[in-house]
């Protein structure tokens, strides 16, 4: 398809709808103009210093957000489907009152354990994406995770860049870094881009060597919290968060695992709402009757891609 043809006005927004849209997405955009982002495709060099701090992921995240918003307003979805653009946001219901929970963006010292501590205390499985530089630096949480019995690891690149910004041969290259970084015994290859950002190109690859990839029906939206427990009205719009729960992650979580009748789930390693609040989502998602569930497991292979 022609880049022309990728370009193209999306018809199924009015133009009062895109106008607004953009105006927020505009306010959004001033409003972290300059704000510090991880290189796209850093130095090989320097990965045994890999910084992937809190904040400065943050800062990404609203940028890709952004652009996420943006394209979907302005491009046709057959143009994004063909070109792999956004392959993350499951569009399959997933298995009714069943869910399964995703960390993103480890392991961290500190915090890989604590959430270990958490599924242990409830018998529940969890899928950890790591980046392979991180596994690199901390193979002792890696084997705590391994060691763990029931949870699994998955593939989450080698330094978390946005697939968008860097080469077909610079995207495969981080894939097969962390397969190679990642125990031979990761049984199945799961793999998640980061950001939620697919190629059509790397798609190919995963699947010729049996990975299945993972996006989710639910995002916790837990970087977009801040300290004080609320999300501001731009990040709110750009993540989804309802008005009602601007103040209340817990509550946004549970919500939208209500509205989709359970699903998978994405949240972070890095970000403090998931730490502090794991527990409190748990308790209220078996009070509900939901029921937590291992990725691997059948009924969710119509979910993975």
């Amino acid at each position: 398809m022609a880049q022309n043809q990728l370009a193209r006005k999306s018809l199924s927004f009015s133009r009062r709808n895109r106008l607004a849209a953009l105006g927020a997405l505009l306010v959004f955009a001033t409003a972290y103009a300059g704000t510090p982002l991880i290189p796209a495709n850093p130095n090989p060099a320097q990965d045994a210093g890999l910084s992937h701090s809190r904040e400065e992921e943050r800062a990404k995240i609203r940028i890709v957000h952004l652009k996420r918003l943006d394209d979907r307003i302005n491009i046709e979805q057959k143009a994004l489907q063909e070109h792999c653009r956004y392959e993350s946001d499951i569009s399959t219901a997933p298995p009714a009152k069943r869910i399964v929970l995703t960390f993103d963006d480890g392991p961290e010292p500190g915090q890989t354990e604590r959430i270990l501590d958490t599924l242990k205390k409830y018998d529940i499985h969890g899928v950890f994406f790591m980046i392979g530089a991180k596994m690199q630096q901390h193979p002792e949480l890696v084997d705590k995770v391994n060691a763990a019995g029931h949870q699994i690891i998955g593939n989450h690149s080698w330094r978390h860049p946005n697939f968008h910004d860097i080469s077909p041969g610079e995207q495969i290259s981080e894939v097969s870094r962390t397969e190679e970084t990642a125990p031979g015994n990761i049984v199945p290859r799961l793999f998640r881009y980061p950001y939620g950002n697919s190629s059509c190109e790397t798609n190919d690859y995963l699947h010729a060597h049996g990975y299945r990839i993972v996006g989710w029906h639910v995002d916790s939206c837990d970087w977009s919290y801040d300290k004080a427990g609320e999300v501001d009205a731009k990040e709110a719009l750009s993540c989804g968060v309802l008005p009602q729960f601007r103040k209340d992650f817990v509550g946004h979580v549970i919500s939208a695992l209500r509205a989709h009748n359970g699903g998978i789930v994405l949240m972070h390693e890095i970000h403090p709402n998931t730490l502090k609040k794991l527990d409190e989502i748990i308790v209220s998602m078996l009070a509900d009757g939901f029921v937590f569930a291992a990725v691997d497991d059948p009924d969710f292979q119509t979910s993975l891609r």
